[in-house]
């Protein structure tokens, strides 16, 4: 009897070893699995500022107007591309990723099982090796694409730039933002949606860093699109975003460094 109730002890005690190094090494992995999360996001955030800040520092031909309002763009990129990944779709599928910069909305997307097609006028710059992504370098309105073979766009602050030439390589092309929406129309399947977001305010063009899409030029934009979902946002007080109405995001007075955002869901009319 004596030797069971031993040997029953010895087990128990092994099972509670064996516990024990489970559960340490699942906090171990799941600390590293943060900690690698952590450095990722901060270096791609690191990258978009660096080129955000390029961008604010471009100075303006000799004889340019320049404009001020004393409010930043600081915060955009946080709503914009939360509002991105939390509109990729649950079902998998084909995306394609318009302007695919540093990879951070694509490589979501493949996060989420989806099969990435990554659009770019420049080079593949991935601080990553890409993984279910097949990128693409080129002019999206030259490039010769399957119509209807695909399940979403994103657009996260890419077609404000296209056709201004000076920036990112675009040739120029007063319409070329318009000619592109109306391609990406065409691309998606008869179910498919497009995550956009834009700079809205006051109609304007300030080459060559961005459009700002207002009453004459939004509504242009989205002739061949049907919104499912919106959001706008401003910073009427302070130099923080906030939730506005579209009236006021479309009354803002924007400029080369701010801007209202407009954030949407669109589908194919």
């Amino acid at each position: 009897m004596l030797a069971k109730e031993a040997m029953g002890e010895a087990r128990r005690a092994r099972r509670a070893t064996l516990a024990g190094r489970t559960s340490r090494a699942a906090a171990t992995i799941a600390d590293v699995t943060t900690r690698q999360f952590l450095v990722r996001a901060t270096a791609a955030a690191g990258h978009r500022l660096t080129r955000l800040s390029a961008r604010l520092d471009h100075k303006p031909p000799a004889g340019a107007p320049t404009q001020s309002t004393g409010k930043t763009l600081a915060g955009d990129r946080e709503i914009e591309w939360t509002w991105t990944l939390a509109h990729l779709r649950r079902d998998r599928g084909r995306v394609l990723d318009f302007g695919s910069g540093n990879g951070m909305m694509a490589l979501g997307a493949a996060f989420a099982g989806h099969d990435v097609v990554a659009v770019d006028l420049e080079p593949e710059q991935y601080p990553f090796h890409p993984d279910r992504i097949e990128y693409v370098q080129g002019d999206l309105n030259e490039l010769e694409l399957e119509p209807q073979s695909f399940d979403q766009v994103i657009n996260c602050s890419t077609v404000e730039h296209v056709g201004l030439a000076g920036r990112y390589g675009s040739p120029d092309d007063p319409d070329g933002d318009l000619r592109a929406m109306a391609k990406m129309a065409r691309l998606l399947k008869p179910d498919g949606d497009m995550v956009l977001t834009i700079p809205v305010g006051r109609d304007a063009v300030h080459r060559p860093l961005h459009r700002i899409y207002g009453p004459e030029r939004l509504p242009r934009l989205l002739e061949h699109w049907q919104v499912r979902e919106e959001q706008y946002w401003a910073k009427p007080t302070d130099d923080r975003f906030e939730p506005v109405t579209r009236e006021q995001a479309l009354d803002e007075a924007g400029a080369r460094s701010y801007y209202a955002l407009a954030l949407f869901v669109v589908v194919p009319r």
